[in-house]
């Protein structure tokens, strides 16, 4: 991955910082309830149109455009705004960043499994876990299990098991479980 000491337009990557900046601080003093979600949403949703423009003008924001930290924040606002059609535009030109090493091949997979899970379709990366009934974490059901591994391995991403144990160590209760192979 190539990381240029400074981006040709650090303004737009202040820019999508400052959106995050302000959706963050409107989650940090909600409570944790699907109204406050909703209403956090509605701030991504407001800070879509800079995304949807810095897209239009320029594809993707990597690394080289607005460096690490506005890639990263517009990664956060395709992923929570709530918009299908926007979300899979953003994932189409992020997957080409990522050819180029100009963006996060972690971000893609993210925002690829999203639109899988919107879709109601198996992801492909098997970076996301769902609760169950009981409230014990699982996978989401995964297309073509037996390739998940090659898949990762072709973004250069760790392979699933280890991705798994670090969702334990690090985020995720000791009840995350995955399904049989």
């Amino acid at each position: 991955m190539i990381t240029p000491s400074q981006p040709s337009r650090p303004d737009l990557g202040t820019d999508l910082v400052r959106c995050m900046w302000r959706a963050m601080e409107a989650e940090s003093s909600m409570p944790r309830t699907d109204t406050a979600a909703r209403v956090i949403a509605d701030i991504f949703a407001q800070e879509v149109d800079l995304l949807r423009t810095v897209l239009d003008e320029h594809g993707w924001p990597g690394y080289r455009l607005v460096g690490e930290r506005g890639s990263r924040a517009a990664w956060q606002i395709a992923t929570y705004c709530g918009d299908d059609a926007l979300q899979a535009r953003a994932c189409g030109l992020l997957e080409k960043a990522v050819r180029q090493q100009d963006a996060d091949p972690v971000h893609y997979a993210l925002l690829a499994d999203r639109l899988c899970l919107n879709r109601g379709e198996p992801q492909r990366f098997g970076t996301l876990y769902i609760p169950t009934h009981s409230g014990v974490l699982e996978l989401y059901r995964v297309g073509e299990r037996e390739r998940l591994d090659d898949r990762c391995h072709a973004l250069g991403l760790e392979p699933h098991a280890e991705y798994a144990r670090s969702l334990r160590a690090d985020v995720l209760s000791p009840d995350v479980t995955s399904p049989p192979s």
